[in-house]
């Protein structure tokens, strides 16, 4: 069964820095779950990434973390 993450952003987080953030994560995601770059593009506050396996959801939420600490909103 597959699983979803949602991350959510401060209002104070400024829309440039919540849009870069996802459209790196659509990108860097690759087979750990899926962000098609249209959402990523429209982003406001919440980023959710969907239909991740299982048994990759530990790794997907590793790169969600590293990625947070990238783009600090």
């Amino acid at each position: 069964m597959a699983r979803a993450i949602e991350v959510s952003f401060p209002e104070s987080s400024g829309l440039d820095r919540v849009r870069n953030f996802a459209e790196e994560l659509s990108l860097a995601l690759g087979e750990l779950g899926n962000l098609p770059m249209a959402q990523a593009d429209t982003a406001t506050r919440i980023v959710l990434v969907s239909h991740i396996p299982k048994r990759k959801l530990g790794r997907c939420r590793q790169l969600i973390e590293r990625l947070v600490i990238k783009h600090p909103c």
